[in-house]
Parts: structure tokens; C-alpha cells; sequence
């Protein structure tokens, strides 16, 4: 690099498994930081960048300031011995979307919020019995609405009592004579009080007070303010205006309707929140959804279920979510509940085109600029079909990934340290290049972009590339190569160089002649945007159902497919999304879905417990010597049971210490010293290792221990086989990436006998994969399939395409534009197809050389 690049130094940088790297970084360029999985790129990169970056960021505030930080965790300095030139760092992780059914892309976005600010101050309040438009007038605004009549009018101003009854009539006209008025109006005629009035009997009479009679003056507007404001004291909040002519204005100081009476609620910012009372429906609460339903959601096993579909929607406020009252109030001709069913397309147009005057204006300026800003960059992801109201747990994984992007991305900063974990995950090849121009445009304001990345499109963009390696755990964590992209691919050591220059490969596929063995046929689903599609799975084959982000690919193969095959084949309660028939079901005796959802809502669930492994371990040192000797159950190994766990901690290792204005700092528990167990319990050891040493070590480092043990062994072989051979045994599942959570499923899987004759259904498993990685996941598909069994992947990756054995390409677009079955048959007959956005990626491939990953 250039002497005057203006660098971020790192010196000796020893977090987990980094082996004290010395490493210059170059500012206000986009890097991406390579190597296998597990070689050390998130320690590197969000560990130690990150969370130093953001450690000094926040030292620079006052501790009763970092108190008012919500969501801001208190990290402890990194394993560095020094780093310079680093900014405040803002990191986008690997995280699922909320799974909140209240959670949605406008409150993703904030353009909800900002939303609601417009309709709060410039929205008009209708009457939901009347639909006539509502006002509240101020006494100034009452004055200045009766100076549209002409100067030298003669006027009434009245205090309307309302409907009055007969027995009351007279006790009314001796109060008002008794407080000094001499008129009233009586069912709309002028009556002197002295006399009273004799009125013709009826229940109810019309009753309104002559507070003053004026001509209007502008040098009388302080006579006419204050008759205005005794009539609306005497009224309870209304008064009126009477011309001799016969021409009447009524006023009202809160938001009742004139013509029946009805108060609505003033328009504020709660009104439009469907989290809060004031604007939620109150059969719903706020969810959408029928009441039985939202009752059901308490109950953690159905929320899934219920999240994605809409299919049946609350009746009382037609699935809007908002009340009647929020629904009155009117911005541009649309309630807020109609304005955020529109695609995002035509919100910009339609707020765009609201009519507003120099006061309006100068209230929209602010919400305006913030909305359009994040609209710019939705768009530019090519999300404008998307709509506010749209469930944020109903998205695609390319759609969160660009939401969360677009969330991310629409604050115009500078000079801050961007780190990416990712982002081409869930992304077709077209919206990877569309979301590499919008992280390119981070550069042009004096950002620096650290992108931890396996894709090879990504990593020719870069301007500087990190390979960390050479394999996963305690054997990675060494800097093999940082420079240029051009020189990783001649490095001798780096398998990311060998893959990229060609030097090593993906193996071959199996092609297998689809359909021989019969079919799985799906006919007439139309879930979603589904366009009453049909689609056929050859079994005993790998299929790829493709297409680009939001084209349909989930709702096609895991919300009808998954759903159904589980309700025929397992009785299953959930309910598939629409379709007619399907055929050749009788085939499979099981379905597995293997998605990306974590593996627990606790820090307890850990690889070792969710595989099982940790069960045959346990029952392993119970059968030592020593816990024979002591009466040692297996149950006496388990942190999460009374007996052997620390109580002090509960077998969390950690305790929180409340700070009251500080946030709330975790410390590693005094009495076990973060090793979880009673000490008597860490006595036992096998091989020397207690079994909180175990939990410490890597799935690599157990085989070692466990080599000679078959049923240990065989469950760590299959999580080292999936690529996470440097997964911690008790990590908190908590802290997986949705690839990770993922693979440890396929692995839990892999890890039962085999059965034949079932039906696997994967979301995209090369997610967080180097291509190395990625060769030992087609053999284990390749294995899956020989024993029998048919694999349908929802994929964008090109490799696996390619050597997939039948492929059902969906599209052409996202959204409204999908949900066709735009091409079906081999990886080559989808390279054919001319309206096809990956057979346009395949054509690409396959006249590149076929084998060049990097092929653009």
C-alpha cells in the first residue's frame, strides 16, 4: 500500500483462536475478510474491531449517559495488543429477523414511525358514524375561520346546550337570567329570557345561548375571542357563529362530530401505533389476526404457525391491525392502515403527491426527508414491492437480509468503520450485485467496509482481501495472505486461493435421470404470491428450486410443500398454505425440514445437548471409577440439574450484576469459577479432563479426546463432516448463526440411523459456508440420496445449481412479479430458458468454463 494510505494498525490480535496477528488495514476502502469456516474471521472482524470500535465509542460518554444506551452491551476489552486509526464501528451480524407478529417492515424500517408523526400533525379526523371530516379549534382559529365572512357582517356568537328536557326548560332560562343573559335560541328561533319564552311542549328542545351580538371589526377581534371563549366554557367545549343571513359556523375545542356527536381521539403518535391501546384494535390487540389465534400465540409452539400467512385475518378491523379511531384519520384521501398496504412504488408516489401549504410543509420536512431516504434505498435493493404492513417473519431470506441492509444503511454517516457479516446470504446473483453497488456507496462518503465473506464475486469487488486460515480452530487463526484479490488465487498455502484459481475443485455431480422413480407433484398452490402454480419433485434426486429473493422458493417448498407433507405423513396441526392436490406423497414415509431457525430461545441449549452427543458423554463419566465410587448418576453431570451444577450461578458459569445507571455487567461466577459444576463433580476426569473441560473444547479437539469411544466419536465426525468442526460443545445456541443453527440440525439428522424413503427439505445449507465446506456438504447429500432418500434445497448458490440433478426455477421477479414456475428440468435446459434470471447466471457459467466459481 501507498505510504500515505491512511491505515487501521493491528498489532498482536490473540482473541479466541487469532494467533497474535499483525495486520494493516486500509481506510475508506472495502475489504473483505476470507478463510474456512471457524479460521477466525468473525474474531477478527467483529470480536475485535467491532467491539473496540464500540468500546471507545462509548467510553467517550459519562456513565450516567451510557445508562440512557438501550440494547448496548457492555463489552470487556478485546485480546489485542494494540490497534490505530480505528473509527466508531457499526457492525449488520448474521441475525434472524424478530419472529414478533407486531414486528413488520415499516417498524423495521422506522418508516412507520415516521409515518405516524405525519398523520398525527397534519392527518384530518373523520367521524366513523358520519364520515364528516372533524376539526378542533383552538380560540384563535375559531376567530380567524369567522373573519371569512366579510368585515361589517352583523353576528350572533351562540353557546349551543344541546337538546334540553321539557321538565328542565325552565330551571335552564332562570340560571342563565340569574348569570346576566338576556337571549336565547330556541329550536331555532330568537328569544327575549325576560319574559321566559312559553315553548310549545316536546320531550327535548333545541337550547342555545346568545353570548354576544357584534359586527365584525378587526378592531373587535378581542370582543369576539372572548365571547368565543364564554360560549365554549358555557357549551362544554362548543360554540357557534350565526349571520344575519342565516349562514352558521359551529366550532367544537376537541374532536366531536357536529352532525351526531360522536368524540373521536386527537390525533397523536400513539393513535397510529398498533402497539399501544390507544391505537390497537381491541379484539386483536394489534396482531391482525382473529382473537382465538392471538390467544394462541402465547403459547410458544404456535407462533410459528401463525406468523407468515394472514390467510384469515381479524374481523373486526379487517386484518389493519388499528382501531376505528386510527383508521378515521385521513393523510392524502388514505387512512395510515391503507397507506401501508400499498408496494412501496406507489407509497412514494402517493406521499409524494400529498397537497401541502408552507405550514404543512415545514412539519413534513423532517418525517419526509427520513422516508424518502429510506425508500431510496429499498428501491435500490429492489424491494419496492414490498409493503409496510408486510410481516417482517413472513419475509424470504434475501428480503430480511436487504431490509436489514436498507435499515442499516439509510443514516448518511461518515468516517465510520462498516463491518458485514455476509451480506450476499439468501441473495440471488442479480440481488448480489445490486446490494454490492449499494455497500460500494458507503466509500464514497469516507467509510471503511470490512466484509466477513466466502463469495467469490465478493471478494474480486474488493479493493484489499484478508485470508485467514489455514483450517478451522486451533488450526486457523494465522494470516496466510492481505492484499489485493489478484495475488490470493497464487498463494501456495490458501484453499481459498487454490478454489479461486481453479487449482481445486467442488466434485462432481451424480447426475441421476429424473422422474425414474416416480414423482412428488405439488398442483395449484397459491399461497402468497404463488400464481396457482404446479410443480414436480423427481424422487430419489437433488432438486434446487430457485429464482431470485421473494420470487416464492420458500412459500412454494416450506409453508405448502413442508406443511403439507407433515400433516399426511406425521398428522401434523399446522396448516399449509393453499393449494389443490398432491400426488405421489406415499412414497416418503417421513419429511425433515432443516431451516435456519435457532435451535433454542435458552443459552442452555448447546451443540453437545441439541445432537445428543452431550447424553453419551455424561452416561461416559458415569461409568468411571470414581462416580462409581461416589454413586454418581449421569443426571450428576448435567449443568442443568440440582446436584452437580453450581447453585450459586445455576450452571450458567456467569452472574449479572445489576449496576442501577450503569448497564448490567456479567461476571464470571467466584465460587465456580465459570466452569459451572460443584468441585467434587470436576473431580471426576477422563483422560485428565473434567466434563467442564469437555464443554471447552471444540467439536475438533473432542474427536481427539474421544477417538477411541465409536458412539462419541461417530456424532462429532458428523458436526466435523457439516463444517463445524470448530464449534464450541457448549456454546449457547443463542449465539449460531442461522447457518450454523442449520447445520447442526443436518448434523442431528445425519447422526440417526438410516432410514430411506424420506423427504428432506433444506433452506439454502450453504449459508456461512467456505467452498471447501461446501464440497463436504454435496457428499453428504450425495450420501443421503444413495441411501435412499430425495433432497429438495432452496439454493442460490451456483455450484450446487449446477450439479443439482432437476431444477424448478420461480420468478421472474420478487413479489407481485413472481410466483411463476418460470422454468423446470436439468441445470441445462434452465440455462436455455431466456426469461430466466439463473439460467442467465448458469449461461454465464457454463460458457465461462463450468468450474469457475469466480466467473462474473
Amino acid at each position: 500500500m501507498p505510504e500515505s494510505t491512511p491505515l487501521i494498525r493491528i498489532r498482536g490480535a490473540s482473541q479466541h483462536n487469532l494467533d497474535h496477528i499483525d495486520l494493516d488495514l486500509p481506510r475508506n476502502r472495502f475489504i473483505v475478510i476470507t478463510g474456512v469456516s471457524g479460521s477466525g474471521k468473525s474474531s477478527l472482524a467483529f470480536d475485535t474491531l467491532f467491539a473496540e470500535g464500540q468500546r471507545r465509542y462509548l467510553e467517550a460518554f459519562s456513565s450516567y449517559a451510557r445508562r440512557f444506551l438501550p440494547g448496548v452491551v457492555r463489552r470487556d476489552a478485546p485480546h489485542v495488543e494494540s490497534i490505530e486509526g480505528l473509527s466508531p464501528a457499526i457492525a449488520l451480524e448474521q441475525r434472524p429477523l424478530p419472529r414478533n407478529p407486531r414486528s413488520t417492515v415499516g417498524t423495521l424500517t422506522e418508516i412507520h414511525d415516521y409515518l405516524r408523526l405525519l398523520y398525527a400533525h397534519l392527518g384530518t379526523v373523520f367521524c366513523p358514524d358520519c364520515n364528516q371530516p372533524i376539526q378542533a379549534f383552538t380560540i384563535a382559529r375559531m376567530v380567524q375561520d369567522t373573519f371569512q365572512w366579510p368585515e361589517g357582517t352583523r353576528i350572533m356568537v351562540l353557546a349551543p346546550l344541546g337538546p334540553v328536557p321539557e321538565t328542565m326548560v325552565g330551571t335552564t332560562f332562570r340560571r342563565l337570567r340569574r348569570e346576566g343573559y338576556a337571549r336565547i335560541r330556541a329550536n331555532g328561533t330568537i328569544h327575549e329570557l325576560d319574559p321566559p319564552p312559553a315553548l310549545p311542549r316536546r320531550p327535548h328542545h333545541s337550547i342555545d345561548v346568545v353570548v354576544d351580538r357584534l359586527v365584525l371589526r378587526r378592531s373587535d377581534s378581542r370582543r369576539l375571542s372572548d365571547a368565543l371563549e364564554l360560549a365554549v366554557s358555557l357549551a362544554g367545549g362548543t360554540a357557534a357563529v350565526l349571520s344575519l343571513d342565516g349562514t352558521e359556523k359551529t366550532f367544537c375545542d376537541s374532536y366531536r362530530c357536529g352532525r351526531c356527536g360522536r368524540e373521536a381521539a386527537a390525533p397523536t403518535p400513539s393513535l397510529f401505533s398498533f402497539h399501544h391501546p390507544l391505537g390497537a384494535c381491541p379484539v386483536c390487540r394489534g396482531l391482525g389476526i382473529p382473537v382465538d389465534l392471538a390467544r394462541a400465540l402465547e403459547s410458544e409452539e404456535t407462533e410459528e404457525d401463525l406468523l407468515g400467512w394472514g390467510m384469515e385475518v381479524c374481523e373486526a378491523c379487517g386484518g389493519s391491525r388499528f382501531n376505528p379511531a386510527a383508521r378515521a384519520v385521513r393523510l392524502g384521501d388514505l387512512g395510515i392502515h391503507e397507506a401501508s398496504r400499498l408496494p412501496l412504488s406507489e407509497f412514494r408516489s402517493w406521499l409524494t403527491g400529498i397537497p401541502l401549504d408552507n405550514t404543512q410543509a415545514a412539519i413534513a420536512e423532517r418525517p419526509l426527508r427520513e422516508i424518502l431516504r429510506r425508500l431510496d434505498r429499498l428501491e435500490e435493493l429492489d424491494l419496492a414491492y414490498l409493503t409496510l404492513e408486510r410481516v417482517a417473519a413472513s419475509l424470504s431470506g434475501g428480503e430480511a437480509q436487504r431490509v436489514r441492509l436498507a435499515q442499516q444503511l439509510s443514516a448518511p454517516l461518515s468516517g465510520v468503520l462498516y463491518i458485514l457479516d455476509e451480506p450476499s446470504v439468501g441473495l440471488h446473483a442479480r440481488d448480489h450485485r445490486r446490494v454490492l453497488r449499494t455497500v460500494r456507496k458507503l466509500l464514497e462518503t469516507e467509510n471503511t467496509v470490512i466484509v466477513v465473506e466466502h463469495d467469490f464475486e465478493t471478494i474480486l469487488a474488493a479493493d484489499h482481501v484478508v485470508d485467514l486460515g489455514p483450517g478451522a480452530g486451533t488450526q486457523g487463526g494465522r494470516l496466510l495472505y492481505a492484499g489485493p484479490p489478484a495475488g490470493l488465487a497464487n498463494h501456495p498455502t490458501s484453499l481459498t486461493g487454490r478454489y479461486l484459481s481453479g487449482k481445486k475443485q467442488l466434485p462432481p455431480s451424480k447426475h441421476r435421470t429424473p422422474f425414474q422413480l416416480g414423482a412428488l407433484k405439488l398442483v395449484g398452490a397459491t399461497g402468497r404470491n404463488l400464481k396457482n402454480i404446479s410443480a414436480a419433485f423427481p424422487v430419489g434426486c437433488l432438486t434446487c428450486v430457485t429464482g431470485v429473493s421473494g420470487s416464492g422458493k420458500s412459500t412454494l417448498v416450506m409453508d405448502t410443500l413442508y406443511r403439507a407433507m407433515a400433516r399426511l405423513l406425521h398428522h401434523s396441526r399446522r396448516p399449509a398454505a393453499p393449494f389443490q392436490n398432491l400426488q405421489g406423497w406415499d412414497a416418503f414415509d417421513r419429511v425433515v425440514c432443516v431451516d435456519q431457525a435457532p435451535i433454542g430461545k435458552s443459552p442452555r441449549s448447546t451443540p453437545a445437548t441439541y445432537t445428543g452427543v452431550f447424553d453419551l458423554i455424561r452416561n461416559l463419566y458415569a461409568r468411571l471409577p470414581e462416580s462409581r465410587a461416589r454413586g454418581y448418576s449421569a443426571r450428576r453431570f448435567s449443568f442443568n440439574s440440582r446436584g452437580g451444577r453450581c447453585e450459586t450461578c445455576g450452571g450458567d458459569g456467569v452472574q449479572r450484576i445489576e449496576m442501577v445507571f450503569l448497564p448490567d455487567v456479567y461476571v464470571t461466577c467466584a465460587d465456580c469459577g465459570g466452569r459451572r459444576y460443584l468441585p467434587e463433580v470436576l473431580d471426576v476426569r477422563f483422560k485428565g479432563h473434567s466434563i467442564a473441560d469437555v464443554l471447552a473444547m471444540t467439536v475438533l479437539e473432542a474427536l481427539d479426546l474421544f477417538a477411541n469411544l465409536p458412539a462419541i466419536r461417530g456424532k462429532l465426525d458428523v458436526l466435523q463432516s457439516v463444517g463445524l468442526g470448530y464449534l464450541g460443545l457448549g456454546q449457547p445456541g443463542t449465539t449460531l448463526s442461522g447457518g450454523e443453527a442449520q447445520r447442526l440440525k443436518l448434523a442431528k439428522e445425519l447422526g440417526r440411523r438410516a432410514r430411506g424413503r424420506t423427504l428432506y427439505l433444506m433452506d439454502e445449507p450453504t449459508t456461512g459456508l467456505h467452498a471447501d465446506d461446501i464440497a463436504k456438504l454435496l457428499d453428504l447429500i450425495q450420501r443421503l440420496i444413495d441411501a435412499g432418500n430425495t433432497v429438495i434445497l432452496i439454493e442460490h448458490h451456483l455450484d450446487i445449481i449446477q450439479r443439482a440433478d432437476y431444477v424448478v426455477d420461480l420468478g421472474p421477479e420478487g413479489g407481485p412479479g413472481g410466483g411463476f414456475v418460470v422454468a423446470e428440468g436439468t441445470p441445462q435446459d434452465i440455462a436455455a430458458a431466456l426469461p430466466s434470471h439463473t439460467g442467465e447466471a448458469l449461461r454465464r457459467r457454463f460458457q465461462g468454463g463450468g468450474e469457475k466459481p469466480w466467473s462474473k
